[in-house]
């Protein structure tokens, strides 16, 4: 287990929401749903919006609604947030909230006496991706990217393009996969978004689960206690 100065302890009721790939006009009841809680606990999994990039101002206006709610709510409730790969940057944007890095990830918290380790999912996945990563995060490519976006294009060919992604797609051989990762985490229970399987399975002594995509079926987990997660849906 990496060095966390005070491990966070899980709060019965706590939700994890995972992958909603939000922006304005599209999947909006993310916004209605968030509005409504009432949780004493909210960890937010990563690649909740489509596009959020704190260092690129462009992105907020697309995100508008998405961000003065999470702030709103953080006034009621505390929230952890597991940046993604498409909502990274995200301190300045939301000042309230514990905001972890790619870079700092996994989280591990407590349940109990079990260790939980806590990622969006996008680690561990290799040495052409982590070089991918590192660019769209570098500070100089970023300004460049600022500079190109000249009436939003930039952002709106990104968003397009995601549009059209499916979601829900499954992935074959998917819990062999996820055993291989589970080994790297060192932990009693993993929970990862990112692979938007909605799925659990027992690895050796470490149970892994996979969040639902919040964007694919309005689906999240909730934490039960006694190391028990259950999955939800959003009626609405």
């Amino acid at each position: 287990m990496p060095s966390q100065k005070l491990p966070i302890s899980l709060k019965k009721g706590a939700l994890f929401i995972a992958d909603a790939h939000y922006h304005q006009g599209l999947r909006e009841e993310l916004v209605a749903f968030l509005s409504q809680i009432k949780s004493p606990q909210i960890f937010l999994m990563g690649d909740i919006s489509d596009l959020l990039v704190g260092s690129i101002p462009s992105t907020y206006k697309h995100n508008k609604k998405l961000i003065d709610t999470i702030n709103s709510l953080a006034q009621k409730c505390e929230i952890i947030y597991l940046e993604g790969n498409h909502d990274f940057n995200l301190q300045r944007v939301f000042p309230h909230i514990q905001v972890i890095p790619r870079a700092q990830q996994p989280l591990y918290v407590k349940d109990g006496g079990y260790l939980v380790a806590l990622a969006h999912g996008d680690i561990f996945v290799g040495k052409g991706y982590e070089f991918y990563r590192r660019a769209i995060e570098n500070p100089l490519v970023l300004r460049v990217l600022n500079l190109f976006n000249s009436n939003d294009w930039i952002v709106h060919k990104i968003q397009t393009y995601n549009a059209s992604k499916n979601l829900c797609k499954s992935i074959e051989g998917f819990e062999e996969f996820a055993c291989k990762r589970a080994r790297l985490y060192q932990a009693d229970i993993v929970i990862e978004g990112h692979f938007h399987q909605a799925c659990e399975c027992q690895c050796e002594d470490t149970r892994y689960i996979n969040l639902p995509s919040f964007g694919c079926d309005k689906h999240y987990m909730r934490y039960e206690g006694d190391a028990t997660f259950s999955k939800v849906a959003h009626q609405g």
